[in-house]
């Protein structure tokens, strides 16, 4: 049983992706560029994070972004 102010590595990384998308002005370019991934990994990763646990608001503004409205 784990404790309840401990994350899990998925929340972990799904939390600094968000993170470093906002400071980013959500350009996957400069966020793959900071994290030191490829943009097609940085996909991937939102998506398969998607899956795993919803995002809420953020998830309404990845899609947002991924389809150029604001």
């Amino acid at each position: 049983m784990r404790d309840r102010n401990t994350k899990t590595l998925d929340e972990i990384k799904r939390e600094h992706i968000l993170k470093v998308l906002d400071a980013s002005g959500w350009d996957f370019n400069k966020a793959s560029s900071i994290l030191n991934v490829s943009v097609s990994y940085l996909k991937k990763e939102l998506r398969s994070l998607k899956e795993t646990k919803n995002l809420g608001k953020s998830k309404k503004t990845i899609t947002k972004k991924q389809h150029g409205t604001d």
